[in-house]
């Protein structure tokens, strides 16, 4: 009975691949949206925020084939990505924390089952670094300062680190919210039910900003605008920061790589390709007419170190080390658990 059921799991899940890759409508099957090139609501000259002030921090790992990522690329090569928070210094408002990271607690299984990216077992693997809270002080920042939390969506892998901050308020989408409820892959509700304080964005009184049709400016300064991101979920927001020299874009799962913005290779586990498809070529655009713009991937520190980053990038105090794997004398145990 045992290893009928092994059997039977073993075939589901090469059902889940096969439909996977058949449903999954690539970018090449879909024509290329239209932009118009002009920038709405954009100073020309730019003109930043003085005195704020930009950290992102690396808070973990997340560890999946190749070909979840780059077309073409190969599901037998391994890589291994940064899952990062950024953190601002707002001279007026205080601490705020885009996105708060992967923590200890939720990358304690080092084979994650139900990944937010693909299910099934052993395909994602996740490792924590620091939690962000450990983190900050380094940084020379209070952790207690913290008065908001931007949640670009509610996925696991970025809201680890909320119960290290309860006297902020988080920030999200009235329609993640909703859908987050009601998911069982890939989200953990136990990580925001403490959250005491919380800020719905709806964007449907937005006005648009640069190459995007909605946006809402959270501190009334322009310093920080929440973007409507749908796409890989129903109420992803995109990250628009006003740094002195140069303005900051938090993409989120919209752009996972920047070999996604190379190559438009749509990621897995979307909520909606075609929404997705729009969002991802209107960022294309704003970088094509705003060169001040620096996009920043959602899994991706590649050039976070360069003298041009607006933003200060902080390392690992310890270098990464890849997740522990169960031994195993099966090579194809990363895509299908053993089956027996």
């Amino acid at each position: 009975m045992h290893r009928r059921n092994a059997r039977t799991r073993t075939l589901c899940l090469l059902a889940i691949l096969l439909a996977s890759g058949s449903a999954h409508c690539q970018p090449e099957s879909r024509r290329l949206p239209y932009i118009p090139p002009k920038l709405h609501n954009w100073p020309q000259p730019y003109r930043g925020v003085p005195g704020l002030e930009a950290h992102v921090f690396v808070t973990g790992f997340v560890e999946l084939p190749e070909a979840l990522l780059v077309r073409g690329g190969a599901w037998t090569r391994m890589r291994q990505l940064p899952v990062t928070s950024l953190v601002l210094q707002h001279p007026q408002q205080g601490v705020l924390v885009v996105d708060s990271g992967l923590s200890k607690a939720v990358a304690a299984e080092k084979v994650w089952p139900g990944s937010f990216l693909f299910p099934a077992e052993g395909l994602v693997q996740l490792e924590a670094a620091a939690d962000l809270s450990e983190a900050l002080p380094r940084a020379g920042i209070r952790p207690e300062a913290v008065r908001w939390i931007v949640q670009t969506n509610l996925r696991a892998l970025r809201t680890g680190n909320l119960r290290a901050f309860p006297r902020a308020t988080v920030v999200a989408t009235t329609a993640e919210r909703d859908y987050a409820s009601r998911q069982q892959t890939g989200y953990d509700p136990a990580l925001w039910a403490g959250v005491e304080q919380w800020r719905s964005v709806d964007f449907t009184a937005a006005q648009p900003l640069g190459t995007f049709e909605r946006a809402v400016d959270l501190l009334g300064d322009g310093s920080v605008q929440l973007i409507d991101g749908r796409g890989p979920t129903p109420g992803t927001m995109i990250v628009l920061v006003r740094l002195p020299r140069r303005a900051l874009l938090w993409a989120s799962d919209v752009v996972p790589t920047w070999g996604t913005l190379r190559t438009a290779r749509e990621p897995y586990g979307l909520w909606n390709g075609d929404a997705w498809w729009l969002t991802f070529w209107r960022v294309k655009r704003l970088a094509d007419l705003a060169p001040e713009v620096q996009i920043v991937p959602a899994f991706d520190s590649t050039g976070s170190g360069e003298p041009s980053f607006p933003a200060r990038f902080h390392e690992l105090p310890t270098p990464a080390t890849s997740p522990t794997r169960r031994p195993s004398p099966n090579p194809w145990e990363r895509i299908l658990p053993r089956p027996w």
